[in-house]
């Protein structure tokens, strides 16, 4: 194995808060590492495949695709202006009838080929399909409400607590491929903050 690949591995342990580095000392297992991690968001995944490696059986209900105007962070990070036009696509993520995950996501009509587009597949397997991979992307993470009209249709209890994912992914190049808010149930996703003093 090149040392190449080595110090990559090295890399990604340290991202996810199971090792630690001490200059001049070595590399060290981080206490609690030992202790599944689930949801990192150091890690790009869409989010069926996430679904998928929590278990469940996730089909997805299209809500509505629409255009509409871009946010002023849609229209940067897509370099286009508040006048262009977006791809508007709002899907529920349900296993057994439960709501698991609410994602409205927008797209550059121009980026994906959109003739023959079936809203209720991956976004992420239509982008792979025209050779463009999620690669990297950043997420603002906060707490949120469900909007009422989905949680009266899947009679979502109004004590559910959801968290809130807001950004944009990029393919290899840089590239960015669509801007994703994502509500997950809190039960659903859970995220591990790693917290570590300075050197």
């Amino acid at each position: 194995m090149s040392r190449a690949t080595v110090r990559e591995a090295y890399r990604l342990l340290e991202q996810e808060g199971l090792v630690e580095v001490r200059p001049g000392s070595g590399r060290y297992v981080l206490p609690g590492a030992t202790v599944m991690v689930q949801g990192s968001i150091n890690l790009v995944q869409s989010t069926t495949a996430i679904l998928t490696d929590f278990g469940y059986d996730p089909e997805i209900h299209l809500i509505g695709a629409t255009e509409r105007h871009p946010t002023p962070e849609e229209a940067e990070a897509f370099g286009l202006t508040l006048d262009d036009v977006v791809l508007h696509v709002e899907r529920a993520y349900v296993s057994h009838g439960e709501l698991l995950t609410h994602a409205v996501n927008a797209l550059d009509p121009k980026r994906l080929p959109m003739a023959s587009m079936d809203w209720t597949t991956s976004i992420a397997a239509a982008f792979s399909a025209v050779g463009r991979e999620i690669s990297s992307g950043f997420t603002d993470i906060s707490a949120a409400v469900l909007p009422r009209a989905l949680a009266r249709r899947y009679a979502v209890p109004a004590s559910a607590a959801w968290l809130q994912f807001n950004g944009p992914l990029f393919d290899q190049a840089g590239e960015p491929l669509w801007w994703s808010r994502e509500l997950w149930r809190s039960d659903v996703r859970t995220l591990r903050v790693v917290n570590r003093s300075g050197p």
